[in-house]
């Protein structure tokens, strides 16, 4: 978990299941609820995502929304967890970036 002065972004670990879903959800809105100006959630590292690691993404990005935080997920363009996420429509739901460099470039364009 990283907070600096333009966003907070939290790397998943390798695998998201029942047993650490919640711990990584409370991570993520504790970043939102900290003040942070924009989130990203870099799934980079993480090789098994059930629907807990789909879950946290979700509710991040409500909370994100109620608070008007802008939020980009880091997912791979090819691998398990992205097939997953591309399957339950995850991409048409949050912004989606291949890597964490161009989720900041992303962040750093005014929104209108």
């Amino acid at each position: 978990m990283e907070s600096t002065e333009t966003c907070g972004v939290l790397a998943f670990p390798g695998e998201v299941d029942l047993s650490n879903g919640e711990a990584i959800l409370r991570q993520a809105v504790g970043l939102l609820d900290s003040g942070v100006p924009a989130l990203i959630l870099d799934l980079t590292g993480c090789t098994f995502c059930d629907s807990n690691g789909l879950n946290v993404i979700t509710r991040s990005q409500m909370r994100a929304t109620e608070l008007g935080v802008p939020m980009w997920v880091v997912l791979p363009p090819r691998g398990i967890v992205r097939r997953i996420s591309d399957v339950a429509g995850l991409p048409r739901r949050v912004a989606i970036a291949p890597d964490v460099a161009t989720a900041r470039e992303a962040l750093a364009i005014p929104q209108h």
